[in-house]
Parts: structure tokens; C-alpha cells; sequence
């Protein structure tokens, strides 16, 4: 708890500093594996340094509406080690923390690769893969993504199937977004995990500093 705790502070004074940042109020929650994707509301923050430069450094922080306790916290830094038409880059979570309606943390180690490429103007083909353990458990996971975005004025779909080690799942998701004027965002998002037959889905209004 207290090593949660001062991570908490750290990223308060990160986010005084950050760049860009959004807010968001979901009927569920946010996780870079989609099957995992909370059920419960919260509020979801995200900061960072200027998307523009090969490095920079951001962070999430989750929280539970009904509780008002943190579900995750993550501070993570990415290096675009290739920055042409196609983009690589790689990423590192130092650490990912979740608490449980208990106040049981969990922290997870991770490192992260994102592909992608412009088809056109309108279309972005590209991959994630995310690997990581737990720093306390025995829990392991490997994420291995295919995506395609497709763009059109105020509209923004975002496409993936994906495999994941820890139950040898599969499935796919979709992410819907509506730009609403500059800063205010309406989305939603669908998750179906093939091996199981899991659906999750949520909405939510997201604010863009």
C-alpha cells in the first residue's frame, strides 16, 4: 500500500507537468488486454509528455465511481525506434499497480511493441504485443494483436483480433469514437472472447484537455 501510495504522488506531480492529457467518465473500465476490461464504472485519467517526440513518458490512473477507490495505476515510458511512414515502438510498464475492492495490490512489470502503418489517409493497419508478469504472483500473460483504424471525419473505428496466453483465449474487440466538438469525445467499446463466449461492453464520455 504504501509503495501504491507514493507512486500516486509521483504521478500527481507528473500530471501537473504533462502535456496532454483526458478524462473520462465509463460505464466499465480500461485495459490494454480487452479481455480484461472492468464491468464495474470508472473514471478513467490519462497524461503525457508530447506524443510528437521519439520518447515520452505517460500514465493512467483508474478509478471506481461506486467506491471511489483506484482500480489501476500505470506509469509507463515509450521510445519510437522507428519513426518513418512506418512506426515501431517499444514501451516499458514500471510498474502497473491494481487494487482490489479489498485494498489488495497487485503489481505487473510489463514491456510493449505497437507496428503501424498508414494505408491511406482514411485507414492505419498495425500490431500490439504486450508481455509482462506479476511482481508478487505467479501470473504471467503474453498479447499478441492485430488492428486496423479506420478514420472518417467524426468518426473513429478501432478494430482487433487478438490471442492470449493466459487461458489460450481469443477474440476480438471494437472500439467506436464520435468527436463531439474539440474536446468532448462520446465512445464505446465491445469486446468477444471466442474461446469462452465473454462479452463486455461499456460507453463513455471522455473530455480531452
Amino acid at each position: 500500500m504504501k509503495q501504491l501510495i507514493a507512486t500516486c504522488l509521483m504521478l500527481a506531480s507528473f500530471t501537473m507537468s504533462a502535456q496532454t492529457g483526458s478524462i473520462e467518465m465509463s460505464t466499465g473500465g480500461f485495459s490494454f488486454i480487452p479481455a480484461f476490461t472492468s464491468k464495474e464504472p470508472n473514471m478513467i485519467i490519462n497524461a503525457s509528455t508530447n506524443p510528437k517526440r521519439r520518447l515520452t513518458g505517460s500514465l493512467m490512473y483508474m478509478m471506481r465511481m461506486k467506491s471511489l477507490t483506484p482500480t489501476t495505476v500505470v506509469l509507463f515510458t515509450r521510445y519510437r525506434f522507428i519513426d518513418k511512414k512506418f512506426k515501431a515502438t517499444a514501451g516499458i510498464h514500471m510498474p502497473a499497480f491494481q487494487m482490489t475492492d479489498q485494498y489488495k495490490v497487485t503489481s505487473f512489470f510489463g514491456r510493449d511493441l505497437t507496428l503501424s502503418y498508414p494505408v491511406n489517409a482514411s485507414w492505419n493497419v498495425g500490431s500490439f504485443i504486450l508481455n509482462g508478469n506479476a511482481r508478487n504472483t505467479d501470473f504471467k500473460v503474453t498479447l499478441v494483436s492485430g488492428n486496423a483504424n479506420y478514420h472518417h471525419k467524426k468518426w473513429n473505428f478501432f478494430s482487433q483480433g487478438y490471442y492470449l496466453s493466459v487461458g489460450e483465449l481469443t477474440g476480438v474487440a471494437e472500439t467506436i469514437s464520435y468527436d463531439i466538438n474539440k474536446h468532448f469525445q462520446a465512445k464505446a467499446f465491445g469486446n468477444y472472447t471466442i474461446t469462452d463466449g465473454q462479452v463486455i461492453g461499456t460507453v463513455g464520455l471522455k473530455y480531452n484537455l
